[in-house]
This record gives structure tokens, C-alpha cells and sequence, in this order.
């Protein structure tokens, strides 16, 4: 048995720029690599901007992970006929990669990275053509919310993905207990290996001392907006006016407008402040400057299924964070110990963790640093290439003592 695998990314987005989702693939692509294995990313269309990433090439290397669109471009043509030609493109050409992949015996697992039921479909057909494994990247539960007239296919499609995807694969790698659970009901055969939130500690060495009143902190998605007024109507209950709340938010310009007003209208308007074109670094420089850094979840079954890639970040910069006490949070954290939690999604529940921070600094701090220690223990992307690795060798000695 060889300990070398030769892993695939399908149904990519984005790589190596993106949100949670490409990030969450990045820190395990490189987990893998320190392991020993080769990692191959593959998209099949381009959805970059050439203005913000002009120097990307269509096939390259990101941090020792390869990568390939396999459209021939990593950007988005504005061209609509030009764009859907493309697409077709990608796919003709993404099988014949993996064609030649499988035929030089560098293709063992593809890890299907979407959410699209067609494409989780496409892939299982693919698998049992070529002969290779496939891995969910399972992060999500979407099928929790109401039925939205207006995107009746996508509520469709997220019937379909919860319920069917675990069993069109061969291994399942859930982010949370609840992903855990519906992977027993819905697929007990499956086998899956437990893959929290992960974060990389290294992106905090060069952060600087930056000139700033104390303030928290929130990161997130403009999309978000429910979020995004909550901590605001919680800072506004502090009535403080030695601190500040920062909002580093990107997004839709519509959703950024109404994020805009809605901090217009506060009592404490002149006291937030909203950031939508920081890059990932000055974004790190103000998660590890911040008095505390902000994460409600709400008592909704997707917020008990998911586990925030932010969190881990968060973590990491050794600042307190202050969350709801709501699913992955009470597997790993305790309230005043290495997290402050509000025990429920309540504003006043929420600022009384807040005012602790502004009341308690020296305590805060060290729930923070507390913090850092679990996030190390249990989140360190370094460690899950070889966790990984000793996962599908007992999966594979297991069938081969049985073939014996």
C-alpha cells in the first residue's frame, strides 16, 4: 500500500482567492502536502475579475497546491456567448485531465467540493468510470430554511444535496456534529472522518501595532445583514463611549448601502465604522489589535450545522471572542474560560459579554490566549494531512484484510 495519495479538487470555485469555502480547501490541500501527498485543484470555469488578479495564469502552483481551470482562463468573460462556451470547454477538458490523471496512477480521491446535486451526481458517475474514490466536503446543511417561490430549483436542489449526496460518495468529511448526525441517518454505510473548522497561525507573524481606539471587531459577508444589525443594536446597548465597533465586511454594494444606513441610524453611528476594502492582511492586523472579536450564531439549524471558518481566525490572533452558545461552540469552548459566550442569540445577553471585556481587560485577555490554546489543539491545519493520511490507511488495510 502506498502511503503517497494523489488527491483532486471537483466542483471548485475561486481557488486560490475566495471565501470560507476555498479557504477551508486551501488549509487541507496544504495539510496534505506536508503529509506527503500531491494535491491537484481543478476548476472548470474562471470567475475572477482580470483587474484584481491580472498576473493569474490558467494552470500554476499556489503555496506547493497545484491548480488548473480547465476552460483555459481563470477569469470571467463578460461575453455571453464566449462565457457558456467556455464552460463546455471546461468540462471536455476537465474529463480528459482526469483521464489522464487515473491513466498515469496520480488520481486515488477526488474531494467534491460543491453544493450543485448535478455535479455531486456527475462526479459519482465520473468515479465509477475512471475508478477513484470521492470525499464530501461536507460543510453545510441547506435544506433547513422555508421554500422560497423565487428560487424554487435552488430549494430543490438543496432537498436533493442533503438528502442523496452522503450516499453518492465513498467517505464524508463533516464539519460538525449535526453534519455528523444527518450523515447517520441519511447514509450509515458512509464513512467519515470529523474535519473542523482549521486556521493557520503563521498568517500572524507580521502583523502590526496599528495606531486605533479600542474597538471590536466583527468579519463577515455583507449578505449576512441580519448579523451584521444584530451587533450593531448590541453595541449600541453598551452605552459606551470609550470604544468603537469596526465592521469589516464584504459584499454586494446593494447589501453594503443597507448595512451603511442602518449604522446612520444608530445611537452610536459615530462610534462604528465600516471597512469593505481591506485585504487579508490589513485584515489580520486588525483581528490581532481588536479588544474582541464578534461571532453571534443564531438558533437556526444552519448555524448549527456549519462551524464559521472565521472562528478559527479569530482564534488565533490570541484576542477573546465572543460568540452564542450554539452548535460546534459547545464542544470546544466554555463561557469565561476560553470563549465568552452568551447563552442565547439575545442582544442584551450578547452586550453583557461585550461590557465584560470593556470591565475585565486582564480576564479578557487571558480567555483569549485560553482560546488560542484550543484553536492549536484542535484546529491547526498542519496537523489534518497526517490525520487524513492514517484515516483512509485504515480505510484501505481494512479492505485489504478483508480481500485476504
Amino acid at each position: 500500500m502506498n502511503d503517497k495519495k494523489h488527491f483532486v479538487y471537483l466542483g471548485c470555485s475561486g481557488f486560490p482567492y475566495g471565501l470560507a469555502e476555498v479557504k477551508k480547501m486551501t488549509l487541507v490541500s496544504k495539510g496534505l502536502v506536508l503529509a506527503g501527498h500531491s494535491v491537484t485543484i481543478i476548476c472548470e470555469r474562471g470567475v475572477h475579475q482580470y483587474v484584481d488578479h491580472s498576473d493569474m495564469k490558467a494552470v500554476g502552483s499556489y503555496e506547493n497546491i497545484n491548480y488548473v481551470y480547465t476552460s483555459g482562463t481563470p477569469f470571467r468573460n463578460t461575453n455571453f456567448i464566449k462565457r457558456n462556451t467556455l464552460k463546455i470547454k471546461g468540462i471536455i477538458n476537465e474529463i480528459s485531465f482526469l483521464y489522464k490523471l487515473k491513466k498515469n496512477k496520480k488520481l486515488d480521491y477526488a474531494i467534491l467540493s460543491t453544493h450543485d446535486f448535478t455535479a455531486i451526481v456527475y462526479y459519482f458517475t465520473v468515479s465509477k468510470l475512471f475508478g477513484f474514490k470521492t470525499i464530501l466536503n461536507h460543510v453545510e446543511y441547506f435544506s433547513g430554511g422555508k421554500i422560497k417561490w423565487p428560487k424554487l430549483m435552488e430549494w430543490f436542489n438543496n432537498q436533493l444535496y442533503d438528502k442523496y449526496a452522503p450516499k453518492l460518495v465513498n467517505i464524508s468529511f463533516p464539519i460538525s456534529e449535526f453534519l455528523i448526525n444527518h450523515l447517520k441517518n441519511v447514509s450509515p454505510r458512509t464513512q467519515y472522518l470529523k474535519i473542523p473548522i482549521l486556521t493557520e497561525f503563521e498568517k500572524y507573524d507580521n502583523t502590526q501595532i496599528l495606531q486605533e481606539p479600542k474597538y471590536f471587531l466583527f468579519s463577515g459577508a455583507a449578505a449576512y445583514t441580519e448579523i451584521v444589525f444584530f451587533i450593531i443594536d448590541s453595541f449600541a446597548k453598551l452605552n459606551d463611549y470609550s470604544s468603537h465597533l469596526y465592521l469589516a465586511i464584504k459584499g454586494e454594494k446593494s447589501d453594503l448601502q443597507k448595512i451603511q444606513k442602518y449604522i446612520d441610524q444608530s445611537i452610536q453611528s459615530k462610534k462604528i465604522k465600516l471597512f469593505s476594502t481591506l485585504n487579508e492582511k490589513q485584515l489580520y492586523d486588525f483581528y490581532k489589535n481588536a479588544i474582541a472579536l464578534l461571532i453571534p450564531l443564531r438558533p437556526i439549524i444552519q448555524d448549527q450545522a456549519r462551524f464559521p471558518h472565521k472562528i478559527g481566525e479569530y482564534l488565533a490572533s490570541g484576542n477573546p471572542v465572543i460568540a452564542t452558545n450554539f452548535g460546534e461552540v459547545k464542544y470546544y469552548f466554555n463561557d469565561k474560560e476560553n470563549m465568552l459566550i452568551a447563552e442565547r442569540y439575545d442582544k442584551d445577553l450578547f452586550a453583557q459579554k461585550m461590557r465584560y471585556v470593556l470591565d475585565f481587560p486582564s480576564e479578557a485577555k487571558k480567555i483569549g490566549e485560553n482560546g488560542k490554546i484550543v484553536a492549536l489543539n484542535n484546529f491547526d491545519h498542519k496537523k489534518y494531512g497526517r490525520i487524513i493520511t492514517d484515516f483512509l490507511n485504515k480505510i484501505e488495510q481494512k479492505k485489504f484484510t478483508t480481500v485476504l
